[in-house]
């Protein structure tokens, strides 16, 4: 294996390293939030350093964290909030995504490329509960029968 493909694995593996230090930072805070804020309704039932195991108004949500590219081969760290089915994991349920750049800055897309908040700034966490949470609710919505359904 030549120096150079070295160097380029050793690259990647910093890069993965940067953006899950910031995702552990994250967990540290929303675990902070929960329990300083008292959100009776938001448990965290377990966490380690690539993903947290939230219990949400009586249901379970996994966050979970990876490094993507976007589409011009720049390194995103994502986010993603999925509502865990606990009778059947085939209807796991992916409720919120975020993604962050390499400085931490919160990008709503792979196509963003700023923001002014962060993922591992206290401040900035309540705002993304407040996201995750917006979609939550909108999932706990009645959905509507199809057609066939209807018509029986």
């Amino acid at each position: 294996m030549s120096q150079s493909e070295m160097e380029k694995i050793k690259a990647i593996i910093d890069d993965y390293r940067q953006y899950k230090i910031k995702f552990i930072q994250f967990v540290k805070l929303c675990e902070l939030v929960i329990s300083q804020e008292r959100l009776l309704e938001i448990e965290l039932k377990e966490a380690n350093d690539a993903s947290m195991l939230l219990r949400v108004m009586d249901a379970l949500v996994l966050i979970k964290f990876s490094m993507i590219f976007n589409l011009d081969n720049v390194p995103l760290g994502k986010v993603e909030f999925i509502k865990m089915d606990e009778l059947d994991d085939r209807k796991h349920e992916l409720v919120f995504s975020l993604y962050f750049n390499k400085l931490g800055n919160i990008l709503e897309s792979i196509s963003d490329t700023f923001s002014n908040r962060r993922i591992y700034d206290e401040h900035d966490i309540p705002y993304v509960m407040h996201q995750f949470l917006q979609r939550y609710l909108h999932t706990l919505k009645m959905k509507e029968p199809t057609q066939s359904k209807k018509e029986s």
